[in-house]
Parts: structure tokens; C-alpha cells; sequence
């Protein structure tokens, strides 16, 4: 028996969404979550596998081989990895291995993962933990869609941008405050030891006239988001709503936004955005199929805009000292503060060990 030693960042005991489902097929898909190389691929029976990205024989990533009814074939050496990730060399027959598997499960279309090596090693309940924020459940607000975006900017800048406000007047072009109503935003942050919350509320800036037909919103109306912000893993739940000027009756159009901030590795971050509306007694009611791949690209739009700002951050100057900051920037220090406590890498700071006898492996015999 050898011990083999496979790093997998402690973060993950934490579920995060990291593909569209419609993405992993039955040939192996590389993707990495918190540095850490995984290898996707659909099972014989249909379901999704994950595991560690690396053959535990020469470290030839597993993604490169062949998926069949035992499990993935290396393309390097021809050793073989079923779903529960123990394997074989049929080179040298006595030659067995483990590596790390991660749990699956998938919602809304999209596929996410989690250790439950990490999790067991740090306590963690994974009976009574469902691991997801209780926002991704329907209430008033219906389940719209779910828009990913690709970020080249290290994580904490990707934070940074979508849980600030002030950004909007210049780089978005719909929902929220102009640049010229700043002076008159209400902003209120509040944190304790799990979460910071932030409110807004200010007056709307001029919509297009088709959005104001379909979403029953009129010039004049105030804007009103109530933001909170988790770290076990990043995400920021968004309630917005409308009202019809300052103090008067809500508008009957409502937008909910989950945000996950999955972590590829130091220099790229993946955001998912998974949207609810509500829009009975709106015209966008009466047409769904119609409405909702037309709001689907308005939302994807507004999130290329987030990225394309995001990526010319410079890296280097990104830390606090750095900046002035305003009125707005409480809650950057804020999340900054409850990201270096919560959820900052600590570098492979679990180390799996898997160690397998060979009769821990009888069930899977060499063909």
C-alpha cells in the first residue's frame, strides 16, 4: 500500500456551482474550481461524476482519456478510474489507486461540486446541510433563468464590483440610478460576523420606453435594492423592487438575483446569476415564452458590461490603501474584511490522503 497525498483547497467543502449542465457530456471536461483540477464526465447510468482531475500513476490529467462503463480511461498508461475514484493499472496488475471524487448535484441547469473529503475533515455536517442559500427557492418571485459569465480578474475584484452600487450610473445602461442622481441615493451597510446587508434607494433613471410598457414602470419611480452578502461560499442575494415616486404604492414588477462567485483559479473567477422576477400585473405576464429570452439577454447584457469593467482593474493596485474611498465603499471594506475571515486561501490547506488495499478494489477487475 502507498500513501498518495492530493491537495484539495478546505473551501470546498462548500458547494459551488461551477458549469452549465448542458456542458458535460460523456467525454471528460477540465474545469477547476479553487485552484483545484477536476475532471466531469456523464456515467453509464446518465448521472454526473467528478473527480480529481489527475491520474494517481503518472499525473496525466484524466480529462485527456476515455469514458466507458468501468469509469475513465487515461490516455497516458490505459489506467482505469471508476466513480467512487478507486482505479487499477492493467500494465502492472498489482497496482491499485484512489483518487478524489466530489460530490455532484445539479439545479436550475447548472452542475455543482463539493468535496466531501474536506467537509468530513472540518466537521461538517452533510446530512443536515444543503449547502445552498435559501434565496434559489421560488416564493412570489417565479424562476426565471441562470446567465454565467466567464471573469478574467482575480475573485475579490469580481466581489468588489457586484456588491457595490456607484459603478452603475457609468457602466450599465437600464436598471438602477443615472450618474447624475447620486447625490440623492439613500445607502445604508450593516455587517455582523456572517454577512454585510446594503440598501439602496434613489429615484430610477429613465428607462426605454419598451421596458416601462412591459414592466409598468413610469418616470419618477424610485429604485429600491436590498443586497446581503454570505461568504461559505461567496454569493449576494438581491431584492429589488420599485416604487412609485418617493413613499408611494409598490410596483407590481420585482427582480430577485442569486449571485455565486466560484473561484477558477488566482486570476479568473466564474459568476453565475440566477434570476427570479415577478411579474403578475405586468404585460410581461401575459407573454413569458416571449418575455423571458428577451429579459434573459437584457441581464446578460448588463453582466458583460460587469465583466468587460472588471478585467481592466489593475491587479496591482487593487488593495485598500490604494484608494479614496466615498460614501458608497462601506460595503467593499466590509466584504473584504468577512472574505480575508471566512473564505481567503490558505493555500492547499486540506490534504487528502488516500490510501486503497487491493482488496478494497475487488469489484473492479481488470477486463
Amino acid at each position: 500500500m502507498v500513501k498518495r497525498v492530493w491537495p484539495i483547497d478546505a473551501r470546498l467543502r462548500h458547494w459551488h456551482p461551477v458549469v452549465p449542465a448542458t456542458r458535460v457530456t460523456a467525454t471528460p471536461l477540465a474545469i477547476q474550481c479553487c485552484g483545484v483540477p477536476i475532471a466531469l464526465f456523464r456515467n453509464a447510468s446518465g448521472g454526473i461524476t467528478a473527480i480529481y482531475d489527475r491520474c494517481a500513476h503518472r499525473r496525466m490529467p484524466l480529462s485527456h482519456g476515455v469514458v466507458g462503463p468501468e469509469g475513465v480511461t487515461c490516455a497516458y498508461h490505459g489506467c482505469r478510474f471508476s466513480a467512487d475514484g478507486t482505479g487499477y493499472c492493467p500494465t502492472t496488475r498489482s497496482n491499485r489507486f484512489r483518487i478524489p471524487v466530489f460530490e455532484t448535484k445539479t439545479l436550475h441547469e447548472v452542475v455543482w461540486v463539493r468535496s466531501p473529503d474536506a467537509a468530513n475533515a472540518l466537521s461538517h455536517d452533510l446530512a443536515a446541510d444543503t449547502g445552498l442559500h435559501p434565496d434559489l427557492a421560488e416564493d412570489d418571485h417565479a424562476f426565471g433563468s441562470v446567465v454565467a459569465k466567464d471573469i478574467a480578474a482575480p475573485l475579490q475584484l469580481v466581489v468588489d464590483n457586484m456588491t457595490e452600487l456607484e459603478h452603475t450610473g457609468m457602466v450599465h445602461k437600464q436598471l438602477a440610478f443615472g450618474i447624475g442622481d447620486y447625490d440623492t441615493v439613500e445607502t445604508r451597510c450593516q455587517h455582523n460576523d456572517e454577512a454585510v446587508t446594503i440598501f439602496y434607494r434613489g429615484r430610477q433613471r429613465p428607462v426605454a420606453p419598451y421596458l416601462s410598457l412591459f414592466m409598468g414602470l413610469r418616470r419618477g419611480d424610485v429604485y429600491v435594492q436590498t443586497a446581503t452578502v454570505s461568504f461559505t461560499p461567496p454569493c449576494a442575494s438581491y431584492r429589488i423592487s420599485w416604487t412609485a415616486g418617493p413613499g408611494g404604492r409598490l410596483r407590481s414588477f420585482g427582480l430577485r438575483f442569486v449571485n455565486y462567485y466560484t473561484e477558477v483559479d488566482a486570476e479568473r473567477t466564474s459568476l453565475f446569476s440566477f434570476f427570479y422576477w415577478k411579474t403578475e400585473g405586468t404585460w410581461l405576464h401575459a407573454m413569458p415564452r416571449l418575455a423571458l429570452p428577451f429579459f434573459r439577454r437584457l441581464v446578460s447584457n448588463e453582466l458583460d458590461r460587469d465583466k468587460a469593467i472588471i478585467e481592466k482593474v489593475p491587479r496591482s493596485e487593487a488593495t485598500l490603501e490604494w484608494f479614496q474611498l466615498s460614501r458608497f465603499d462601506a460595503p467593499l471594506v466590509a466584504t473584504r474584511k468577512l472574505m480575508a475571515r471566512h473564505y481567503a486561501s490558505s493555500g492547499d490547506d486540506l490534504r487528502v490522503t488516500c490510501d486503497v488495499e487491493p482488496a478494497a478494489v475487488g469489484s473492479l477487475r481488470p477486463q
